[in-house]
């Protein structure tokens, strides 16, 4: 692994154990195995580290957009694909969505990029729950779904600033994105068929147990 590579990698896994502002460029040289000149050869600072795993997120937050149903029969499974997907972006991201106190206003490439991600994440959650609706698994008014889609948007992206801002765990280990996904499956869980209810909760078992 090139140089550059495995300092973004090792920061990321730092940022995401010891939170962004805990973690010095002494501390990424000194776990990466080089001079702190070596790193700044490649960073300056951690801003310029901040600007380049901004790059590497938004590669996969597109990967996850692109993930919609495939057909009316398989929707609640495919559901659960798109949350473990959404899951894992949040677990290889976690600084980003649980440390915004520590490095301040998102990267310029992430500003301009926020209003499309969150347009399309509501337009992609809308589009599954028009699909549960259409083969019978949703039991809800169709003028709801944008509320709801809307609710399980902010859930999902909130839950870890949340949990460190209100002093509870939102670290590596302690199950807080998981606690998120059941979080957001309040909302509609009454509105879902037995039947239904029961076959999403397998399919995102599987998926946390394959992950």
């Amino acid at each position: 692994m090139k140089t550059r590579d495995r300092i973004l990698e090792t920061a990321r896994d730092l940022f995401n154990t010891h939170r962004f502002g805990n973690v010095t460029t002494a501390d990424l040289a000194t776990e990466c195995g080089i001079a702190e000149g070596n790193l700044w050869y490649h960073f300056k600072n951690k801003r310029a580290l901040l600007e380049a795993l901004t790059e590497g997120f938004l590669v996969e937050v597109e990967h996850r957009l692109a993930l919609l149903p495939s057909d009316e029969a398989r929707v609640l499974e495919d559901y659960a694909a798109m949350i473990a997907a959404l899951m894992s972006e949040i677990r290889r991201y976690r600084f980003l969505y649980r440390d915004q106190a520590d490095y301040g206003e998102h990267t310029d490439q992430l500003l301009q990029r926020l209003p499309g991600i969150y347009r399309d994440t509501l337009s992609q959650f809308q589009t599954y729950l028009h699909a549960m609706l259409k083969a019978g698994h949703l039991e809800l008014d169709r003028d709801r779904l944008p509320s709801l889609a809307t609710n399980i948007v902010v859930v999902l992206r909130y839950h870890l600033e949340f949990l460190r801002e209100s002093g509870a765990d939102s670290e590596v280990g302690s199950g807080a994105v998981e606690s998120a996904v059941e979080q957001h499956l309040t909302l509609f869980r009454h509105a879902l068929t037995a039947h239904a209810a029961e076959r999403l909760d397998l399919a995102l078992r599987q998926l946390t147990v394959n992950a």
